[in-house]
């Protein structure tokens, strides 16, 4: 699997997830409440992107508390919403929306940087579980 040593090149993967965490947020926060129309399939994105939410607030404890447990919390509601946006997609060109042309382009491009920054985030979550305390005796 790759592992990544920054994020963009400059930033430490600890400080990137705090930022990833804010802003996946933030635009989760977004999908849930504007998002949702009264259609069966709306309803399933908004409640993933409602337990994606819950995902970040436990990245952002993962962070700082160098947590595993929370970490992989956010990787596994991390994956599941871009299960369920890329099902969406497919959803959408099928039958075909008249919002298509607008969400298409959108979802893929958002999924491609989510999956960026699951790859950052489990490039930290690989370096807090191989930190081992050692005791000079």
């Amino acid at each position: 699997m790759i592992r990544l040593k920054w994020c963009c090149y400059c930033i430490a993967l600890r400080k990137a997830c705090i930022i990833i965490a804010c802003l996946d947020f933030v635009i989760n926060l977004t999908i849930a409440t504007i998002g949702a129309k009264y259609q069966f399939i709306d309803r399933i994105e908004q409640a993933v992107a409602i337990c994606h939410c819950i995902g970040c607030v436990f990245l952002i404890g993962g962070a700082l508390l160098k947590s595993s447990v929370l970490l992989i919390f956010f990787l596994i509601t991390s994956l599941t919403n871009y299960v369920i946006l890329i099902a969406y997609v497919i959803y959408i060109c099928f039958d075909w929306l008249p919002k298509g042309e607008f969400m298409v382009p959108i979802i893929i491009t958002y999924t491609f940087v989510g999956i960026y920054f699951w790859l950052v985030v489990f490039s930290h979550y690989k370096n807090v579980t191989n930190d081992t305390v050692t005791i000079d005796v």
